[in-house]
């Protein structure tokens, strides 16, 4: 298995990942609109995204968007998207990928990297200094 930054050469294998992430959180199919969302990601430069690849197709992918504290004068990036394919599960693949994102990470000099859960009140962060994983509440804008 190998653990790489993805680019626009990695889309063929990358969509169909994406579709079955998206529909596994509830979403309709949409390999072109996903396509269309990854190329744009890619293109312009406003994610990164590592894939895990087997010896013939991809496995799974973490996608991580970065974004910045005014507090700490320091970058901090998001993970909204992780999967591996359900026959890759519990290989510590999923594992891989997040070690691969935290190595990226200390060498940008990120201050944390934090996984914003989705319809969720919680959201997990990964300081890159220490590894810790806490959870914090998020405010409820109501």
């Amino acid at each position: 298995m190998q653990i790489r930054l993805a680019s626009d050469n990695d889309l063929d294998n990358l969509v169909p990942l994406f579709n079955a992430y998206r529909q596994s959180l509830g979403q309709t199919s949409d390999p072109i609109g996903g396509r269309e969302f990854l190329s744009a990601r890619l293109q312009e430069n406003d994610s990164v995204i590592f894939v895990a690849m087997d010896e013939h197709s991809a496995i799974g992918f973490i996608q991580l968007y970065p974004s910045f504290s005014s507090i700490h004068l320091k970058p901090i990036w998001y993970f909204d998207d992780s999967y591996v394919t359900p026959a890759y599960r519990d290989r510590g693949v999923a594992q891989l990928l997040s070690q691969k994102a935290l190595e990226l990470a200390l060498e940008a000099d990120v201050l944390c990297v934090r996984r914003t859960l989705v319809n969720a009140n919680t959201s997990v962060v990964l300081d890159t200094d220490t590894g810790d994983r806490h959870i914090y509440d998020l405010m409820n804008v109501g």
